[in-house]
């Protein structure tokens, strides 16, 4: 059997041709296991040559309706053609670029210079779509397998390397962060919204930078909404409020939205939700309050005590523990301290006589001090957590974290061991919650479609050009 692969285009204006892509020969006698249906590597050589015909039909139809001006109907003059190529999904594409003389009555200037119409259409070297593609592997895999990747199932060229795979992943990062996510659909006013946000840490680049650096992961989220993932290099605090005051509004699609903010009361994130231009209701993690009254409760439950003495402040320091976590689930934040202060005071008060017992009032001391100075410093956002519980609202960072899971330590810590720079971090991690969120290629969309402010510098120097041919005498 013997099979004739042909593409037949039709263009605009009717007119038809016929290119051959190629022959696959699989005679009967030489079948085998291997030669049933089409191989990768015919797959991959077939698709090559499909795009090469396919971009350049276009570049010659493009630049055939671009040849008459819409305004005058005049037919342009062709300056030249130029060879361009241009990275595709399925493989390197060389074609030949036309430059036509534009003409001077669709130019503000009044001025004939040649240019070339495919640019619009390929303003890089890379399609929209393998910039997409690229980006959305390197969000959830090291650049030098995505290289891999690519060539082991696409065209790739083989001069394609990770560099080149990163550049344009932080370029998709760019043009992300450049634009702002869609709003949910139809949010109601009433909806109640929970900012949950949490941190990581990355291993720093250089030896001469700091050893880490920290990225601020959280979650923003509904009952009814699909939730949003968000995240960013740590830097100055007005910069943290500015970015999650737009990610709000633009989610929320409310200038005052009904938002409880929660966090872990670690590295001052409590005063963020105090500067958001909104009244927010920040919440202390439940889960951290606990956590520290499970060290007291396990330091007291260590102690061996054996004289009679040691046994009834044991017993004292159990009746105290043994209440505390229901007055803070309860908000009962006067008689946690009362408790609290009387759990220094027998520690301080007890003379220990049994080896082992004096280290362990001095770390219960230690602890039940941490604890005081966490809730004092966490001031107004400890609230009655057994009501909002049963509401069914959440109480913890649960979902921060799970978030700092998915977009820092699947992709940059844990078992990928590298260095990185607060620049790629942040537009990376700017990627991957795009392609969490599932809206990668509506905010590329966006940013293609909106439009490009001329630089002020640019703007003066063509109003001054304008004027000065506006100066000069005609026919000069």
């Amino acid at each position: 059997m013997k099979l004739t692969i042909r593409v037949e285009i039709t263009t605009d204006w009717d007119e038809t041709e016929t290119f051959e892509l190629g022959q696959l020969e699989r005679p009967y006698r030489q079948l085998d296991p291997d030669k049933v249906g089409l191989s990768l590597a015919e797959g991959k050589d077939l698709l090559h040559r499909l795009q090469r015909v396919v971009v350049a039909a276009q570049a010659e139809e493009v630049c055939m309706l671009r040849r008459f001006c819409t305004r005058c109907h005049r037919f342009l003059e062709l300056k030249d053609r130029r060879i361009r190529k241009v990275d595709t999904v399925f493989g390197t594409v060389p074609f030949r670029s036309a430059r036509i003389v534009c003409c001077p009555c669709e130019t503000p200037l009044q001025l004939e210079y040649p240019y070339s119409p495919m640019t619009e259409f390929v303003p890089e070297r890379a399609t929209e779509e393998l910039l997409s593609l690229e980006a959305r592997l390197s969000a959830q895999m090291p650049y030098r397998q995505v290289v891999t990747m690519l060539r082991e199932f696409l065209p790739a060229r083989k001069t394609l390397n990770h560099v080149t795979v990163r550049n344009r992943a932080l370029r998709v990062g760019a043009r992300i962060e450049a634009v702002q996510p869609a709003a949910c659909r139809a949010p109601k006013e009433e909806t109640e919204w929970t900012l949950t946000i949490d941190g990581g840490f990355v291993r720093g680049r250089r030896k001469s930078e700091c050893s880490s650096f920290e990225v601020l992961t959280g979650r923003l989220s509904a009952r009814g909404q699909t939730s949003r993932v968000f995240a960013f290099v740590r830097k100055r605090l007005p910069d943290i409020v500015d970015r999650l005051t737009t990610l709000v509004k633009a989610t929320t699609g409310s200038d005052q939205p009904k938002l409880s903010v929660i966090t872990d009361g670690a590295n001052g994130l409590q005063s963020i939700a105090c500067r958001l231009p909104f009244s927010p209701t920040p919440v202390l993690d439940w889960f951290h309050i606990s956590m520290r009254v499970r060290y007291l409760e396990q330091i007291i439950k260590g102690i061996h005590a054996r004289t009679e003495t040691e046994k009834a402040a044991r017993r004292v320091l159990i009746s105290r523990v043994d209440k505390l976590r229901w007055c803070f689930w309860h908000a009962k934040l006067e008689k946690a301290k009362d408790r609290m202060q009387g759990i220094l005071l027998l520690c301080r008060v007890i003379v220990p006589e049994t080896p082992g017992v004096a280290e362990s009032l001095a770390q219960l001391d230690y602890r039940t001090r941490e604890l005081v100075e966490y809730v004092e410093a966490n001031g107004g956002s400890t609230i009655n957590y057994g009501a909002r519980h049963r509401r069914g609202k959440p109480i913890s960072t649960a979902t921060a974290e799970s978030a700092v899971n998915q977009v820092l330590n699947q992709r940059m810590c844990k078992r990928q061991q590298m260095r990185w720079s607060p620049t790629g971090v942040h537009l990376l991690a700017q990627v991957r919650c795009a392609v969490i969120n599932g809206d990668l290629r509506e905010r590329l969309e966006i940013f293609r479609q909106r439009p490009h402010a001329t630089s002020l510098e640019v703007a003066v120097f063509l109003d001054q050009f304008r004027r000065a041919s506006e100066s000069l005498p005609q026919g000069s």
